[in-house]
């Protein structure tokens, strides 16, 4: 079996820029889960013919990351196109004593490849990426400032659908601080499909009232609990954000109760959660994942880490319509 790329017909990503999960329709996402299998089975079994053979990928990561930036460029090399960028601004005149305007900077990345693929420290940069590279290169946001991480998202929720084969009827817990983009973006994800979400939030660490006000306008169901063990034997899925590194600091509640930053544990998860439960965790870690689930079923990040090349293989094919 030789697999091309989708048809760039009737998909809302065809030439166009990915800035935000609000752009998706249930649709869109179903498209892109379907696509992203076709092109996993076919890298796995050496028949994956190459679609983007002669488009350019550019990375422009002014911010660190391991997984966003390497699971794009795989996807893109998978598929038989080219890699540019860089990794460190501070190389380049993106950054340094001699930086020159954001503008300057994605008006000439867009005249060097396709699809630029952008993660920077401030909300909106990606969007301002956008508006400079006009219809010469595709702007793919991986990540915002606190905003959003739409191809986070895809990733999370097409590693929901393999796991459990379905979101619909699904009850999810997200756990940690819930002002993350990761979670932002995964909630505006779910807003189309029939699940229930439940969120247990690190102190003051809860979801803010623009996003809550977002779901119910959708009519996604948002249950708050106050401790893991009240929620994980209702749950079929526990999604954990990261820590913010300068805010490590109590993972060890005291006062007896068991908050969305208590590390998840094998023990607990045996105790309270269900026998099917599957944690997700956009990864890197922080002590909200405690290694002892490493080697059980409850462990569904690592593959989660994995799926991010295929659903990104996808999203570029349709993106850049394989021609």
């Amino acid at each position: 079996m030789v697999v091309t790329a989708p048809a760039p017909a009737a998909t809302a990503l065809h030439g166009r820029h990915l800035l935000s999960m609000q752009q998706f329709q249930r649709q869109d996402l179903e498209n892109l889960f379907t696509n992203a299998e076709d092109l996993r089975i076919a890298a796995e079994q050496g028949a994956l013919h190459a679609p983007l053979a002669g488009r350019v990928l550019v990375s422009a990561f002014f911010d660190a990351s391991t997984r966003t930036r390497l699971a794009h460029e795989t996807a893109m090399l998978r598929l038989g196109g080219a890699v540019t960028g860089f990794a460190d601004p501070e190389v380049t005149r993106a950054g340094g004593a001699t930086q020159e305007s954001l503008y300057d900077v994605f008006r000439m990345l867009s005249e060097y490849g396709d699809v630029i693929v952008v993660r920077h420290p401030e909300t909106g940069v990606a969007a301002s990426a956008a508006q400079a590279a006009g219809d010469r290169a595709a702007v793919i946001n991986a990540g915002d400032g606190t905003g959003e991480h739409p191809t986070q998202t895809l990733t999370d929720l097409y590693s929901i659908w393999r796991r459990f084969g379905k979101i619909d009827g699904l009850r999810i817990g997200v756990v940690n601080d819930l002002r993350m983009r990761c979670t932002r973006s995964l909630l505006r994800g779910l807003r189309d499909f029939d699940c229930t979400v439940y969120a247990v939030a690190a102190h003051g660490k809860d979801l803010d009232a623009q996003l809550r006000e977002e779901c119910a306008q959708r009519g996604q169901r948002v249950e708050v609990c106050e401790d893991l063990r009240e929620m994980l034997p209702q749950v079929d899925a526990v999604y954990s954000s990261p820590t913010i590194l300068d805010e490590v600091s109590d993972l060890h509640p005291t006062d007896g109760v068991l908050r969305g930053d208590t590390p998840l544990t094998a023990s607990l998860l045996d105790q309270h959660g269900q026998p099917d439960l599957a944690v997700f965790h956009p990864l890197p870690r922080k002590g909200e994942i405690d290694p002892s689930l490493d080697p059980t079923s409850f462990n569904g990040y690592w593959q989660q880490a994995h799926n991010g090349v295929p659903i990104r293989m996808a999203l570029l094919s349709l993106m850049l319509g394989g021609r």
